[in-house]
């Protein structure tokens, strides 16, 4: 039976066990622990005929498109002192 350890991302069960800790080995069929390599909360562990030679296992960023940089341009005094396009001005209390 595949092994598998229990990541950080887990809350409080994992694959209907309670979740005992980061690391925690559960001994899981692979349909038990399908959804939950999913949402990233099991790794799969190497079992004793995998080598070990495979190197481990890298899984992609969680963060994938590009943060964008913040302008380096100066902002003008008038830019800062004209209102927002996205909001609507106030109405006065009458």
């Amino acid at each position: 039976m595949p092994r598998y350890a229990i990541t950080e991302r887990a809350g409080p069960f994992v694959a209907a066990h309670h979740n005992t800790g980061v690391g925690t080995v559960l001994d899981l069929t692979e349909r038990q622990a399908e959804h939950e390599l999913r949402l990233g909360t099991l790794v799969r562990l190497p079992g004793p005929h995998e080598t070990a030679a495979a190197g481990p296992r890298v899984d992609p960023p969680l963060d994938v498109a590009a943060r964008p940089e913040p302008a380096s341009a100066p902002v003008s005094e008038q830019e800062t002192d004209a209102a927002a396009p996205s909001r609507k001005p106030k109405r006065s209390a009458t």
